[in-house]
């Protein structure tokens, strides 16, 4: 009865309510439990139960793998449990026998029949006298993703082998875990071929067409009843009566190819596996897994002759070109054409069908059946006896006129039942797919469109992309770890306890657009569902992904115990890399309380977090996530904008009028939508932000409770990041105030005076040829200027703390009382090119002093425009400074550093025939400052201005290595050619496009790159073909030496690092620094920070919505400082700003004058104000002096 799952009193905490060791969700198990009436279930005994081996264990093994190439999970094979059925055939005195019968298919009866059997299995299993034979017995409340069954399983006992030490005497040691055991429980198959009706033996057959309703109870309390079809209810009865059909399809493959068939099945696996595609909720099954390579080899699409690559490849195709979702068919159809039950979405290009209504499926999609064996798929249908069941009743429903609305195939009743992708057994009564989720399959046909590219470029050895990847085909394939947490670039936890139970006493909104399903799925199913279709919806193709977090998918680890330390697993918790609980049957006073209480669970077992929550991963369209217009259908479609109207709320959805004279309902994004909320950093709308905003919008509407607080589990994960790099948005921000707070606005106000000064040098350097300074320039120059190039980092988006407008420095800037008398931080750096000339000295020394004489004129000739008040002048304020090898001037606000690029030093430096080593190593400098330098500018810029998230990852990237004391050991230079490869080879993942998942992925090249024994080739724009790639890893393979201890050790090559001369690939920014000892750190640095940062994802949030221990990862220990030689402590009062700080920085956003400061706000007020004693007083009266202002101010401390 019910009462044998009931947890023993010893084993709950004291004064809560009692727990159940299994959810029951029976009609009957709920009036048992509620004291109306008993319900016991007959189990005579006297016979033994049927018990055989299914799956892999009866198909010769075929699939199965070691522990490693297992994710870390130990194999378990599979042994089927089936009840003896009441069949309705038997007479009387056999009638008795059966367990399960009459109407055990209708309301959960039958899954909670089974499932409490199971625990009484399981209690008998567990006793004292079984565990030397049997070992230990767990529950795990799932059964390949189906919540309705529960599994046992065993794990044997280990071996004792005695050994002797060397003093003679013997000691015990344990083996290690080879296998387990899972039992399954089933119904016996009691079917009659020549009976259409009675191919189950206890239920008619027609009762398991998907568009019945088998469950009639729509929520636990039981106050509402439903006759809405159960297509996976009906689903999960056929499953339990087929498991020995299902493995004979499996054996019979297996032994008509059974090398190649094992090998292509293990392949899959893998490849699955590293993609959390397998052996979890809502993944495939290692059984499922099996039968799709078995449909491969019954419907003829690969032989018996082909290798296990071959049909590897070939399922890949079959996975990818299948139109499983009918989403192919859909995208065919005319922009415009409205179909009856959808709503039009706004879109770049026009408008496009959403299907948004309660119907679950369509009959535009691919269907698959298994073919009998020695028949084709067509004659299987043809001879199926279901389906013949299926025209009948159609047939009958005609003559009593009830065909509205009703399939006319089995087929298409699968289908329009369904959204599950159709692969259907060849009984067809059981869709083998019917537990997949169309998230889910969509991400199977990306990895698999991506697994056939990779397949076919290493094919063809001539095509450029087959050397274009960092990592070769076969690492992408079987040894990257791809799961759920590298696959997205923003992550999102649900608390379930603040989600509405659909249909339930909290849920008081009449929504139609979710919810319809719990009688069908389960609460927790419906709403993960709900979820990702009402997102889905909503986003439209700002995202190309939307994904929960399931059982199998989480990141692979260690196992949670060893053999060594093994004690009693009996009363212990086991949790592996799947994240599937093993609860123990036996429970202590000491064991941790198991059971169930809530109607809702999560079944992913998170070790960090002991939240019920749902976590769902979004991969965002960085092309389209900056659309902030959601424009609604005609106004004459009524129904549609009526739908359009509850998909956003009333609130939101308003009508507007666009330029086309179109008065439609429209969302708009880029407004103030939620006043309690301050979190929009001013880079966020380029990076996801407005995804992030419909998202909150969304769940706030549709799923939250009206008590939760959105911001506190509506919110990017890790996103506050971004505080180190950005401020917070705020409408009182105006002018220089938006300048200190917007790195975005600051490094654009930058580039635009760059482009002021650079055509102001060039226009006024050329010659004048009928005035009256013929001959010579407005600036006096003998030559004109041809090209202003840019080289600084602040040009380039790179720079942590870009300048901010100084009003003594030819600003606009409104002034202020005081302001400082330095400029903290690097000036612009930029490069000055001169038409080509024979005036030219050829000797080295009259170059240097050319140069110099150039710049020296510009100086005096800038003097003259402004003592003239010459148009363009009035921008160049404070100090010039002249050296002989540059000049720093003010313009525009900005500090700027100018030199010389002269080609005819070049020329004249290579053209010597002997030249000596001072020679060299000056070509060398020169062509590195001048040459290189400049194109890895334009190289940096063009990723920034191609991916929104890369500019904000390097200065992020930049922060990490100062706050490790390392800023002046790592290249900046190293670090944007790290970045440009996350961003522009990421395979076997996409692009980010968030500047935490970027920021996570430069951590982990750095740290898991094997930088002794292969170079990182950053090739952007593919410019470097198959024969160079091979002369880069030739050459650094020869300096590296066979001990592999030569070279530099941060070995990264890009096109610019390419001599013409010799044709050779060599470092230009790496090749000294960072030194051997220093790169150690850096990877053991970025190893142990990426391992925190994805801790820290797995976290919940505060009740403010961010979770600040990301900040750990920017500060230094006080354990790691003792490493140090030795130390030199600071006074704090001589300490300009202390947010850079190794130790006492402060990562938090405060609230200062009702207006969110962040880290990176803080740093720039501070740094723009300078040193309290170095300020100046600006006087009403007196014109203030710019050339007293210290420029190039570098804080020490």
């Amino acid at each position: 009865s019910p009462d044998d799952v009931v947890v023993e009193p010893g084993c709950q905490e004291k004064n809560t309510a009692q727990k159940l060791r299994i959810q029951l969700h029976s009609d009957k198990a709920r009036r048992h439990t509620n004291g109306i009436q008993n319900w016991t279930i007959p189990f005579p005994g006297g016979e033994e139960l049927k018990i055989t081996p299914i799956n892999s264990y009866i198909a010769n093994g075929a699939g199965l793998t070691t522990f490693s190439a297992n994710a870390n999970v130990i194999p378990t094979l599979d042994l089927a449990i089936l009840l003896p059925v009441k069949s309705k055939f038997e007479d009387g005195s056999l009638g008795q026998v059966g367990i399960v019968g009459e109407k055990d298919y209708m309301n959960g009866r039958y899954f909670d029949k089974r499932n409490i059997l199971a625990i009484h299995v399981a209690k008998f299993l567990a006793q004292k006298k079984q565990r030397t034979s049997i070992g230990s017995v767990h529950v795990v409340n799932e059964l390949d993703g189906d919540f309705k069954k529960i599994s046992l399983i065993l794990t044997p006992p280990f071996d004792l082998n005695k050994k002797r030490n060397k003093d003679g005497s013997q000691k015990k040691k344990k083996s290690k875990q080879r296998f387990r055991v899972r039992l399954v429980f089933g119904a016996q198959y009691e079917g009659i071929k020549n009976t259409p009706d009675t191919n189950t033996g206890w239920m008619p057959c027609a009762r398991l067409f998907p568009d019945r309703c088998n469950n009639k109870v729509a929520q636990i309390n039981g106050q509402e009843i439903t006759s809405d079809a159960t297509p996976t209810y009906n689903n999960s009865l056929a499953i339990d009566m087929h498991y020995i059909v299902t493995s004979d399809i499996l054996a019979s493959v297996s032994s008509m190819a059974l090398k190649v068939f094992s090998e292509s099945w293990a392949l899959l696996k893998i490849w699955c596996l590293q993609r959390g595609f397998l052996r979890g909720h809502d993944t495939f099954s290692n059984t499922t897994l099996g039968l799709s390579l078995a449909y491969l080899y019954r419907s003829k699409r690969v032989s018996s002759r082909m290798d296990s690559i071959q049909v590897f490849t070939v399922w890949m195709k079959f996975m990818n070109d299948m139109d499983w979702l009918g989403n192919r068919d859909r995208s065919k159809k005319k922009i415009g054409i409205t179909s009856k039950g959808a709503v039009t979405h706004s879109h770049d290009l026009g408008y496009h069908d959403l299907d948004i209504l309660s119907s679950r499926g369509t009959g535009h999609r691919a269907d698959v059946v298994m073919p009998e064996e020695h028949m084709t798929e067509k004659q299987t249908i043809i001879n199926c006896i279901q389906n013949r069941l299926y025209a009948s009743d159609y047939k009958q429903s005609v003559r009593s006129g009830k065909e509205s609305g009703k399939s006319k195939t089995l087929l298409e009743c699968f289908k329009t039942s369904t959204d599950a992708p159709i692969f259907l057994d060849p009984s067809m009564t059981i869709n083998y797919f019917g537990n997949l989720s169309p998230s889910f399959i969509k991400e199977v046909q990306v990895e698999a469109g991506k697994a056939l590219e990779c397949i076919h470029f290493q094919k063809d050895t001539q095509t450029l992309e087959s050397q274009a990847h960092r990592i070769d085909a076969f690492r992408q394939l079987f040894l990257e770890n791809v799961r759920f947490w590298r696959r997205y670039d923003a992550y999102l936890t649900f608390d379930l306890t603040k989600l509405i139970i659909p249909k339930s006493e909290s849920d008081k909104r009449a929504n139609k657009f979710w919810g319809s399903d719990t009688h069908d799925v389960g609460n927790y199913e419906s709403i993960v569902r709900g979820l990702l279709k009402m997102l889905n919806i909503a986003l439209g193709d700002r995202a190309l992904a939307l994904r929960n977090l399931s059982t199998g998918n989480g990141e692979v680890h260690s196992p949670p115990f060893h053999s060594k330390e093994m004690k009693d697993i009996g009363t212990t918790v086991l949790v592996e890399s799947d994240e599937i609980k093993m609860v123990p049957i036996r429970q202590t006073a000491e064991s941790p309380s198991t059971g169930f209480a809530a109607n809702v669970n999560s079944p992913v077992a998170c070790e960090a977090s002991d939240i019920n929550s749902i976590v769902i991963g979004v991969r965002i369209n960085k092309d389209t996530c900056l659309r902030v217009v959601d424009r609604g259908p005609p106004a004459n479609d009524i129904k549609a904008s009526a739908d359009f109207v509850s998909l956003w709320g009333e609130e939101r959805a308003e009508l507007r009028r666009f330029k086309d004279g179109a008065i439609v309902h429209a969302v708009v994004w880029n407004e103030a939508y939620d006043k309690s909320s301050n979190d929009d950093y001013e880079i966020g709308e380029k990076v996801g932000q407005t995804v992030e905003r419909i998202i909150r919008h969304i769940v706030g509407l549709h799923f939250a409770k009206p008590e939760s607080n959105l911001n506190s589990f509506v919110t990017f994960k890790l996103k506050d990041l971004t505080s180190l790099v950005d401020g917070r948005c705020h409408e009182s921000y105006k002018g220089n105030a938006k300048l200190l707070n917007s790195s975005d606005a600051a490094h654009k106000s930058m580039t635009n005076a760059f482009e002021k000064l650079s055509l102001f040098l060039k226009s006024n350097s050329l010659m004048d040829v009928t005035g009256p300074s013929e001959g010579t320039s407005k600036l006096g120059l003998p030559l004109s200027i041809d090209a202003v190039e840019a080289l600084s980092p602040s040009l380039r988006y790179s720079c942590s703390f870009p300048q901010a407008p100084h009003p003594l420095l030819g600003s606009s800037t409104k002034r202020q009382k005081k302001v400082a008398g330095v400029v903290v931080g690097d000036p612009i750096l930029i490069q000055i090119r001169f038409e080509g000339s024979s005036r030219w000295p050829s000797d080295t020394n009259a170059m240097g002093a050319a140069k110099c004489a150039m710049l020296l004129q510009i100086a005096n000739g800038i003097l003259g425009m402004k003592g003239r008040k010459e148009q363009g002048s009035s921008l160049f304020d404070g100090p010039i400074n002249v050296s002989p090898t540059h000049i720093e001037l003010g313009y525009s606000g900005y500090v700027w550093q100018v030199i010389v690029r002269a080609d005819q030093e070049l020329k004249m430096l290579s053209d010597l025939r002997n030249p000596s080593k001072d020679a060299v190593n000056l070509r060398r400098l020169l062509i590195k400052r001048h040459i290189t330098a400049s194109k890895h500018h334009f190289t940096i810029h063009s990723l920034n201005t191609k991916y929104a998230a890369a500019g904000p990852v390097i200065r992020l990237l930049n922060r990490w290595v100062a706050a490790h004391m390392l800023s002046g050991l790592m290249p900046l230079e190293a670090t944007e050619l790290i970045v440009a490869s996350v961003f522009t080879d990421p395979a076997p993942l996409e692009t980010p496009a968030t500047i935490s998942c970027g920021f996570m992925r430069c951590l982990e090249l750095l740290g898991n790159h094997d930088w002794a024994r292969s170079p990182l080739v950053v090739d952007p724009e593919g410019h470097i073909n198959g024969e160079d790639r091979a002369s880069i890893f030739s050459q650094f393979e020869t300096i590296r030496g066979q001990d592999f201890k030569h070279g530099p050790p941060l070995y990264i090559i890009s096109p610019n690092d390419h001599c013409e001369e010799d044709d050779s690939w060599s470092p230009s920014f790496t090749k000294h620094l960072p030194e051997r000892v220093i790169m150690g750190r850096i990877c053991a640095l970025a190893k142990r920070s990426n391992r925190f940062l994805m801790n820290s994802l797995t976290c919940s949030s505060d009740e403010n919505g961010s979770n600040a221990s990301w900040a750990s990862i920017f500060q230094e220990s006080p354990k790691s400082l003792r490493s140090y030689s030795a130390l030199f402590r600071v006074d704090p009062q001589i300490i300009l700003e202390s947010s850079s700080s190794a130790t006492a920085c402060d990562h938090a956003s405060l609230l200062e004058n009702d207006v969110v400061a962040t880290p990176y706000r803080r740093t720039m007020d501070k740094r723009y104000i300078g040193p309290k004693a170095l300020k100046k007083k600006m006087y009403k009266n007196l014109s203030s002096n710019g050339s007293e202002i210290l420029v190039s101010f570098i804080l020490t401390f």
